[in-house]
């Protein structure tokens, strides 16, 4: 018999998955796995949770747990937590499972440091869940106490974890492992049923055909800013959820930052920290440890919409402001209007350019002579000479978009986002047609089309030759024969 690839893998991740061992006379591969109703918890609210609903949109990990705020079930909700984009990537949902009280699954629900507002974890007190999947339980001594110092009085479950696929049949039983190693043989059974990945089109020099456009998560709450770091990770903001995750060389998933005030663009500045033009109160500055302002205002009128930026060599920040869109809270005073800043090392802000109509994505060329700016409202992608004073050039149309449209939803738009350069000096353009790509003369080279519209993209990797891009919750990788810029973080 000839195995197909798709076959072959999970052949290849079951037989992991039974070296690892698997829950003893808990149900195996191919049994039918029972449908079952609860009542649950997601980001603090109680919600009904039904396998066979779940199902119809995908396969589903239910993963049984001896406890919430114990040790090790923190640790695994934390793990499935911070990569349920790859789950998601991948079709599949997740069910947590224990004898713990609604009450407390509420508040483990929400924990950042467990299911983070991420995961439904269902309340099994009676032990019927787990007695369906033949799952066993013993009671908990007295006087156990959760991390929070709370007593633990229900029977706790073994901890297992059942893939089960659309059809309702068991794909994978995964037990005795540690937490994360639990975690990772889930999403390794998950992401053998997944579609294969689309592959793109041939560009000389840029991509070979057929290289896979790699899939590292989906479900996330914003997609923008990214920036590859000097360790060769991959880091972008989730701007609704004030969150900048972390993509390791591998594709696990990390939160490098929380509370970023709703951060969209980054970059890096010569002493290596982030900076983040951010949305919520409006400004620009660095994040972490020594978070500070570097900017909020422009003749004492507060930004309306901060959106991108390029940090130059010598730490010069160019920013653009979208100005506020209409479903923006209003601001107390009028904002000012969309431009294009610069700001210099400990000299006043600059206003550069104010004759975009919805300045977005921005980039310096290689060699920082060319200041390039994407009009989310117009045709081309815009370019202006720095000249050797730090005045502007006239603007100029540098190249024509393939994702104009004038009979766009929201008014005409080539849905002109984030852009990017390699060594060569070409030019990236995330845009409604997906990853345009154009010569240094702005002569158009190809276009590399994605599931979804792109939103931002960025060279990343330990020789900067993958090109990471985000967008409409979603992030992808793709290998590339182009290297990126390496004399700026981006």
């Amino acid at each position: 018999m000839t195995l197909t690839k798709k076959t072959l893998a999970l052949s290849v991740a079951l037989a992991c998955a039974a070296v690892a061992g698997s829950a003893q006379a808990a149900l195996k591969a191919g049994d039918a796995a029972p449908d079952f109703k609860a009542s649950a918890a997601l980001a603090g609210k109680t919600i009904d949770v039904q396998l066979r609903d779940a199902l119809a949109k995908g396969p589903v990990v239910v993963y049984f747990y001896p406890a919430a705020f114990t040790g090790g079930c923190n640790l695994q909700a934390h793990e499935f937590a911070e990569n349920l984009a790859r789950f998601t990537a991948a079709g599949a949902t997740i069910i947590g499972v224990s004898g713990d009280s609604l009450e407390r699954l509420r508040e483990f629900s929400t924990d950042p440091e467990t299911c983070a507002g991420k995961l439904t974890v269902a309340s099994d007190a009676d032990g019927r869940i787990a007695r369906a999947f033949d799952i066993a339980t013993t009671e908990t001594p007295p006087g156990r106490k959760t991390t929070k110092g709370q007593d633990i009085t229900h029977a706790r479950a073994e901890r297992t974890s059942f893939v089960v696929g659309r059809d309702g049949r068991v794909i994978a039983t995964i037990g005795n492992l540690a937490p994360a190693a639990n975690v990772d043989a889930a999403l390794a059974a998950v992401q053998t049923l997944a579609p294969a990945p689309t592959r793109t089109a041939g560009i000389a020099g840029v991509v070979a055909e057929g290289t896979p456009i790699v899939v590292l998560g989906d479900g996330f709450k914003g997609t923008e800013g990214p920036l590859g770091l000097p360790d060769g990770s991959f880091v972008f903001t989730e701007t609704q959820d004030q969150r900048i995750t972390r993509i390791a060389a591998d594709g696990k998933l990390s939160t490098h930052l929380r509370d970023t005030n709703g951060a969209n663009g980054l970059g890096l500045n010569p002493a290596g920290e982030i900076v983040a033009v951010q949305v919520n109160d409006t400004r620009v500055g660095t994040l972490g440890a020594a978070a500070k302002t570097l900017v909020n205002s422009w003749e004492g009128k507060p930004f309306g919409r901060p959106n991108d930026l390029v940090v130059g060599r010598d730490g010069t920040v160019y920013f653009t402001d979208s100005g506020r869109s209409a479903n923006q809270p209003k601001l107390a005073a009028e904002p000012a209007p969309p431009a294009v800043y610069r700001l210099r090392p400990d000299q006043p802000v600059e206003r550069i350019a104010a004759d975009i109509t919805r300045p977005n994505g921005i980039q310096l060329s290689p060699d920082e002579k060319t200041l390039f700016v994407a009009n989310t409202a117009g045709e081309h992608v815009l370019a202006y000479e720095i000249r050797a004073d730090g005045s502007l050039g006239p603007r100029r149309d540098f190249a024509k978009l393939a994702g104009w449209r004038i009979d766009a939803p929201n008014g005409p738009s080539s849905g002109a986002d984030g852009l990017a350069v390699d060594a060569l000096g070409r030019l990236y353009v995330a845009s409604s047609a997906g990853i345009e790509v154009f010569d240094n003369g702005g002569h158009a080279l190809g276009v590399i089309s994605l599931p979804k519209s792109p939103q931002n993209l960025a060279f990343a990797g330990k020789d900067k030759k993958q090109l990471y891009v985000v967008g409409r919750g979603a992030a992808w990788r793709i290998d590339t024969l182009a290297q990126g810029f390496t004399g700026r973080a981006k």
